[in-house]
């Protein structure tokens, strides 16, 4: 006899359960949704801020190596250095100028946003060897017009830039680039200013000189016995600032200013140049170094007497000013403290209770947005990289 099944046991859900478990699930799947969204939206907004503040330590290192090799193989003041023999012609302004280390006034063209926070940020302009670390053997000098320069060939210099193995004008354009300042210190110690026009290859590498400034030869400090024992080195004039980007014109940055919040437009990035030596920028030669740069200031420890002393940002210019006091001066300064302040891309306070210190700094934490008041939001964090930096190839300039 096969056995009866009870109906009750065959009872499934009700319509009712079934309501009340999906709505129960719906809510329980939003939850987790927006739970995952906003942990998404963190975590890209923590990727963003981190990339931002691995950038501007790369940049920040970059900045830092260059200022360590200010004045290497040239002069820590062209003005008052009285081991340079000048010559009779005039000398272009940026090399008039030529210093280690010469701090500019504030940029033109500054954010909004930056100047109503208070940040001043200063322009930086480095003197020294930055194409190569070697000095060149000379040969023999030419007194011209042109002036040449014949270099030694199998001197080490020489071999390290290739030139043993391709001894053509391309390798020796290479490293005496056209429109840079060449250097050349004789076997007396004297040294001499010019700038670079050309160059020949073959067994007798030649540079070309320009023909002003003009080398001075034969007299009490000009170039003599055809200059067989002197050596040549090249400088380069290098510039950092906070500049708009947005209106470089330039295609390979206007990917990054498209889409974002009202204020991406504002945005100022840290940039680098090579000059001429009339101080225009060289064609070619632009770097973005940090992004979102915001602040970008100095102090000093200088040489005074037999002791060193700190000088503050209000005193800057008197040592690293286009002006200076007489007896200051950027030869004296041993040693260069700076910061580089970066803001993240997008600004995640909106509280108006949200503590921004009135004085800018090193050690400031936020800045505002707004475009007129500094206490009103939306805020944005900022994040500062500072260091003391030796100059340690004008450890013994004590003129």
């Amino acid at each position: 006899m096969k056995a009866r099944v009870s109906s009750r046991s065959r009872r499934g859900f009700t319509l009712v359960e079934l309501m009340v478990a999906m709505v129960g699930g719906l809510f329980v799947s939003m939850a987790v949704f927006t739970i995952a969204k906003q942990s998404s939206r963190f975590a890209m907004r923590q990727s963003r801020v981190s990339d931002a503040t691995l950038q501007a330590v790369v940049g920040f290192e970059r900045m830092r190596a260059d200022i360590s090799r200010a004045g290497f193989l040239s002069t820590p003041n062209f003005a008052a250095d009285p081991t340079i023999c000048r010559a009779a012609t005039p000398y272009p302004a940026a090399l008039q100028s030529l210093a280690s280390v010469l701090i500019d006034p504030v940029p033109p063209g500054l954010s909004p946003e930056i100047t109503v926070n208070g940040f001043q940020p200063q322009r930086l302009v480095l003197g020294g060897s930055y194409t190569t670390g070697n000095q060149f053997g000379v040969a023999e000098i030419s007194e011209g017009p042109p002036v040449q320069i014949v270099l030694q060939p199998k001197r080490q210099a020489m071999i390290e830039i290739g030139y043993e193995a391709a001894p053509t004008r391309e390798t020796l354009l290479a490293v005496f680039q056209p429109g840079r300042v060449l250097r050349v210190l004789d076997e007396s110690g004297r040294s001499h200013y010019g700038v670079i026009e050309d160059a020949v290859g073959g067994d007798r590498p030649t540079i070309i000189l320009a023909p002003t400034p003009a080398l001075r030869f034969g007299g009490v400090c000009g170039i003599s016995g055809h200059g067989t024992r002197a050596v040549a080195s090249v400088v380069n004039i290098i510039r950092y600032d906070v500049r708009n980007l947005i209106d470089s014109g330039l295609p390979e940055y206007a990917a990054m200013f498209q889409g974002g919040p009202t204020y991406e437009a504002t945005r100022r990035e840290l940039v680098r140049e090579e000059l001429d030596p009339d101080g225009a920028p060289f064609d070619g030669t632009l770097e973005l170094i940090a992004e979102y740069a915001v602040d970008l200031g100095f102090s000093l420890f200088v040489r005074q007497g037999n002791a060193l002393a700190a000088i503050p940002p209000a005193g800057v210019a008197d040592y690293a000013g286009l002006v200076r006091p007489p007896g200051q001066g950027p030869q004296q300064i041993r040693a260069l403290r700076f910061w580089l302040t970066t803001r993240s891309q997008e600004a995640d306070r909106t509280e108006t209770t949200d503590y921004v210190p009135a004085v800018p700094g090193p050690s400031r934490l936020r800045m505002s947005m707004h475009p007129s008041d500094p206490t009103q939001p939306p805020f944005a964090r900022v994040r500062t990289l500072q260091s003391t930096i030796s100059l340690n190839n004008q450890a013994a300039v004590l003129w």
